[in-house]
């Protein structure tokens, strides 16, 4: 192990083997923190980011319509009236699977969520 290792529950990564291990999983991934901020977006993409949306209030990265529903769905992750939601969408003619988590610490407070976005035909894959 060294200083610059990242410790996790389950092991440690150095910041190298993180990042690449999240560049890796085939889904589109945003994180915004506590206070409502992206903080991360992976490099795979299904919906459009720039690099301005990070380190920006999320609802600042919605279109004016959506972000009512944006910010109530992040409310209910906050205040634990839900752990994650599920939608369904579309893009570009095909169906896209988006899943909205809660992220807690061990004690259960709120750091933040987590938006996992897949293509809907990638998802239903039987296990070889």
């Amino acid at each position: 192990m060294n200083d610059r290792d990242v410790v996790l529950p389950f092991g440690r990564l150095t910041p190298e083997q993180l990042a690449a291990a999240f560049s890796a999983v085939p889904a589109d991934i945003t994180f915004i923190d506590a206070d409502d901020v992206v903080r991360y977006y992976s490099a795979y993409r299904i919906f459009s980011r720039t690099p301005e949306c990070l380190d920006r209030a999320v609802l600042e990265c919605h279109s004016p319509a959506s972000r009512p529903g944006v910010a109530r769905l992040i409310g209910e992750l906050r205040d634990g009236w839900r752990e994650d939601a599920v939608f369904l969408t579309e893009k570009d003619g095909r169906a896209v699977q988006t899943r909205y988590a809660a992220v807690r610490d061990v004690k259960g407070d709120y750091l933040g969520c987590l938006e996992i976005a897949q293509w809907a035909d990638e998802t239903d894959e039987a296990a070889v």
